[in-house]
């Protein structure tokens, strides 16, 4: 048996089990009758059970799981994967076993941060920038990457943040990624640190003190564009993405306590939510207020998306859909599940999918005074609700190619659900007794799905439905055009190499 796979390297969560996989080629070796197999090492970092599937042409794949249990460190050797003829490995075969280099790194939540590795930045074939919330227009948190688990590594880690004591995932103001740098706020400024090493670029402070919220911003053609508040209220900022110098603002709105969702910007037009009962607001790229749409909701914290055809709110009681860089109204497509008075969007944006746009929508209960939140799928053609799940689905879905993957918090679990007709394909559940919430909406690539609960931040392959990766830490999720993925907690934030 030839070792085909490599050296097994992989970063994970304390307490939390990954899975591994390896392949061997059989050369000058014919097994007798069906091969299993029983996987040991010094360490102990490894269960001895394993999954052994044979290929065409003697190839072999070999699953197996990290225990849990085991001390934080690195540990570094030689796994032995013995080679059985029969289910209890009591017989060998005539190749009694192969043996696999490994080296695990294992962190606890309060482990010594292990070092920086700095390594030379490039784009990844695939990635784009993470533009706005979600990483696009479209808000599906897609990114046509494929990442092999045993090349993540960890790359830096930063307190980049004055956020407040006890900060949560709707405290933070999702980032952006573009030119080699990261775009974040905080509560009176916007910052740029490079992807590198994470060193601070420019920084522009609003001015309005620590009572105002710095909204989250977004990114196109080498502007960054967010929401700040000033003394007088709040404005459209448009900054050099190079050097955060200012080159337009323009009012929105007039109530500047509202906290804000990322603006999206689509052919040349700015869309923005302007806070409480100011509406959609439409900037061109100079700095004109085009149109302000103020009959759409009174609430605060819903973000637009967008595409060629239409940009689209849920405004609590209804998808509305806008005429691009118009303003004027195409269709409302009313959500009778709620009564309008309860709506907060701020772990959440509309998805336009394939054939529809999916929201996160609340489920008032008359009887109870209760809310929930269910999985809408609005049909834009033909204007009416073609289906909805219920449960626990406060946070926005990923999407791709024709599935949505929900965070779901009754019962607590991640959903794969088919677009068509919300049918449930696969569910994974956390693997902690502590973990309870998702802290923000999931990551998926063209072979992994990132999704971080209040513990712990997870790579599942969606081949197989296995953790495959983890990092002990809560935060916002995206990934970069130079595949970086970043994990933006409450007190650091943590960039992970994906290649």
């Amino acid at each position: 048996m030839t070792v085909q796979s490599g050296t097994i390297a992989r970063v994970m969560a304390s307490n939390v089990g990954v899975n591994l996989v390896v392949t061997a080629q059989a050369a000058n070796f014919t097994p007798t009758g069906t091969v299993y197999a029983s996987a040991s090492d010094a360490a102990g970092v490894l269960q001895a059970s394993v999954q052994v599937t044979a290929g065409a042409n003697g190839l072999y794949t070999f699953s197996l799981d990290t225990a849990t249990g085991v001390a934080p460190g690195r540990y570094k050797g030689n796994a032995t994967i013995k080679l059985c003829s029969d289910q209890a490995c009591t017989t060998a075969q005539s190749v009694a076993s192969i043996s696999v280099p490994y080296d695990i790194t294992i962190v606890g939540a309060t482990t010594t941060w292990p070092g920086d590795n700095l390594t030379a930045l490039s784009a990844m074939t695939g990635a784009n920038d993470w533009s706005t919330f979600q990483g696009n227009n479209a808000h599906t948190g897609y990114v046509p990457i494929d990442i092999k688990p045993d090349q993540i590594t960890l790359r830096w880690k930063r307190g980049l943040l004055n956020n407040p004591s006890g900060s949560s995932s709707t405290a933070l103001a999702s980032q952006v990624t573009a030119n080699g740098l990261l775009y974040m706020t905080d509560t009176t400024s916007l910052y740029a640190y490079k992807e590198t090493d994470g060193a601070r670029a420019w920084k522009y402070d609003f001015g309005a003190g620590s009572g105002y919220p710095g909204n989250p911003p977004a990114i196109a053609n080498g502007v960054v564009y967010a929401v700040g508040s000033v003394s007088d209220g709040s404005y459209m900022f448009a900054f050099d993405a190079a050097t955060g110098s200012v080159r337009f603002r323009a009012r929105v709105g007039s109530s500047y306590y509202d906290r804000l969702s990322a603006p999206v910007i689509q052919d040349g037009v700015i869309y923005t939510n302007g806070s409480s009962y100011a509406g959609l607001y439409g900037f061109s790229t100079t700095g004109e207020t085009l149109f302000n749409t103020t009959a759409i909701s009174s609430a605060a914290q819903w973000a637009p998306a967008a595409d060629a055809n239409g940009v689209y709110v849920y405004a609590g009681d209804a998808i509305v859909v806008v005429k691009p860089k118009t303003g004027d109204k195409l269709a409302t497509i009313r959500d009778s599940s709620n009564n309008g008075s309860f709506y907060n969007q701020g772990s959440g944006a509309p998805v336009i999918g394939a054939n529809g746009v999916y929201a996160t929508t609340p489920i008032y209960n008359s009887n109870t005074g209760s809310t929930s939140f269910g999985l809408t799928r609005f049909d834009i053609a033909k204007s009416f609700v073609d289906w909805r799940v219920t449960g626990g689905y406060g946070i926005s879905p990923a999407y791709a190619s024709g599935v949505l993957y929900a965070l779901n918090t009754n019962p607590f679990r991640v959903e794969a659900r088919a677009e068509a007709d919300g049918a449930l394909q696969w569910s994974w559940t956390p693997q902690l007794s502590t973990e309870s919430v998702f802290y923000g909406p999931a990551v998926v690539t063209r072979n992994l799905l990132f999704v971080s609960t209040n513990r712990v931040t997870y790579a599942i392959d969606l081949a197989t439905r296995k953790t495959v990766w983890s990092y002990p830490m809560a935060g916002l999720l995206s990934i970069s055009q130079n595949g970086v993925l970043y994990i933006q907690g409450a007190d650091a934030t943590v960039a992970v190499n994906l290649k």
